[in-house]
């Protein structure tokens, strides 16, 4: 819906309350003054008694009439009430949807790339998080790899403070080198496996 549409809706609306306004008091006075003439006619054919007992035919009917037509009318005031209702609601709704149009539009217009950008956004951060699986499993691989060559290293350690405890006192110094080793490769091993621990919980 325009905006030269939703201007017309607006004026239609305007226009049904004022005519509905001006026609539920103008009727409520023309059927005051029905019943009130109804009732005239009935009280002029008692009071005149058989000089209008024809007309009291006629002015029982216009009182039935006008009683009908107050009925009626009590119809019609129901049923307006209901398509007010509907018209305030279908104006709101009209001019609800035309403020989001106008927003869509100002979005538009003042950020036209930003669908592309959110777009492109949303490829880089799978890209990346493919990236960082990729990365993940790659420092995995490596650090199985240092992990073998750390028991390696290990074993020679083990290998070399039997062998310094083999060769009796003389063997001193080659112990005290292979003790430190030992503490050196022990605490690289703790190094590694508080790292992989870190590691793991980031890249799972």
């Amino acid at each position: 819906m325009d905006d030269q549409s939703l201007d017309t809706l607006r004026r239609d609306f305007i226009a049904v309350a004022d005519a509905t306004y001006a026609f539920q008091g103008a009727l409520k006075k023309r059927l005051r003054e029905i019943d009130r003439k109804a009732l005239n006619a009935q009280v002029l054919v008692k009071r005149h008694g058989k000089e209008l007992a024809g007309y009291g035919v006629v002015a029982q009917a216009f009182r039935e009439g006008a009683q009908a037509m107050q009925a009626a009318a009590e119809q019609v005031q129901k049923l307006i009430n209901p398509l007010m209702l509907h018209f305030m609601e279908t104006l709101r709704d009209a001019q609800q949807m035309e403020s989001l149009r106008n927003i869509h539009n100002a979005a538009t217009v003042h950020c036209p790339s930003l669908a592309e950008r959110m777009r492109q956004h949303a490829d880089m951060q799978d890209r990346h998080a493919a990236g960082s699986r990729r990365a993940g499993l790659a420092l995995n691989s490596a650090l199985d790899r240092f992990q073998s060559v750390i028991a390696e290293l290990d074993y020679v350690v083990v290998n070399g403070r039997i062998e310094a405890a083999l060769k009796g006192t003389v063997s001193a110094p080659l112990a005290q080198v292979s003790l430190e080793m030992d503490r050196s490769v022990s605490g690289v091993q703790e190094l590694l496996r508080t790292y992989r621990e870190q590691i793991e919980r980031i890249i799972e």
